[in-house]
């Protein structure tokens, strides 16, 4: 009995079918336009759009988004995989920070983590950062060390193991030291940070590292780091970066304690120039994030 012999039709047929059964990478989203988290005297979460991440529209008429039931500061709000995940300090001296989770900035689901034991007395301005190799995230904020206030960072795959023991101390410039943001471009870690206390005038300052892994480098190595915003009002703290959609420029926003949000450009991280903003009323230590036309038609529906 002679076997048929298939045909290249078939055999490309073949492949096709198999090439289909292959699991297709998600589509990635087309970003257009940046949404701003913060808070003001009113210690609650706000949002504030833009198209040009200079010049802010507030939402819900500058009343609150969501309120946590507990005071809620220095939010910092990012996307991970789809997910938006905020992070924000409790109140004032706590050794706790809160950890939501959100698809569409609407509805939140989480709540407190502890992250260090009582006699580091608080947990300040925490932060992540997604390191997608590891598929870990890196999880940072200020709590005391040895009469000061370092930084502190634990690392987590999904939220819910962390605890005090599981914490360590990340670097240490011997003296106060809060409010870190780090971006990552060319390989090299950009950490924004407020070192010093809040009447020497330090201001924010920039620092360096090859990796996030302290066994690897650590950004004490370079001190209080460097002086990166000569011009700017003081006393300042809550340096936080945005990338600028489809450009290589970035925009470092800082808090000024008795002024309104300033804000200079970068492309290199070697030179900064300050740009005029236009940010809401009252708005302290916010969080950046690029979102879709269709998250931005969610959020106005809501909070027009």
């Amino acid at each position: 009995m002679t076997m048929p012999v298939p045909s290249s039709t078939d055999a490309i047929q073949g492949q096709e079918i198999e090439e289909s059964r292959e699991p297709k990478p998600p589509e990635q989203p087309i970003f257009a336009a940046y949404l701003m988290a913060h808070f003001t005297h009113e210690e609650k979460l706000f949002y504030a759009y833009s198209r040009d991440a200079r010049n802010w529209t507030v939402l819900n008429g500058g009343k609150p988004v969501f309120d946590p039931g507990v005071r809620l500061r220095d939010p910092f709000l990012n996307r991970v995989n789809g997910v938006f995940h905020l992070v924000h300090t409790m109140a004032w001296d706590n050794p706790v920070i809160y950890h939501w989770e959100s698809t569409d900035l609407l509805h939140w689901t989480g709540g407190p983590i502890t992250v260090v034991y009582p006699e580091q007395k608080r947990a300040w301005a925490p932060e992540f950062f997604d390191v997608a190799a590891e598929e870990m995230f890196y999880v940072f904020w200020a709590s005391e060390y040895e009469g000061h206030n370092a930084i502190w960072y634990t690392r987590t795959k999904d939220w819910t193991d962390i605890t005090p023991d599981r914490s360590a101390l990340y670097y240490d410039i011997g003296i106060h030291d809060i409010d870190i943001d780090i971006v990552e471009h060319n390989g090299i870690y950009y950490n924004f940070h407020k070192p010093g206390d809040v009447d020497d005038k330090l201001g924010n300052r920039l620092s360096t590292a090859r990796s996030l892994d302290p066994g690897v480098d650590s950004f004490a190595r370079d001190g209080i780091g460097r002086d990166i915003f000569p011009d700017s009002e003081q006393p300042t703290e809550g340096p936080e970066v945005v990338k600028l959609i489809g450009e290589d420029r970035w925009y470092i926003y800082t808090g000024p304690f008795h002024a309104e949000m300033e804000a200079w450009e970068t492309t290199d991280f070697e030179t900064f120039t300050k740009i005029d903003v236009s940010t809401p009323p009252g708005s302290k230590h916010c969080g950046l994030v690029t979102i879709t036309d269709a998250e931005l038609e969610i959020l106005l529906a809501a909070y027009s």
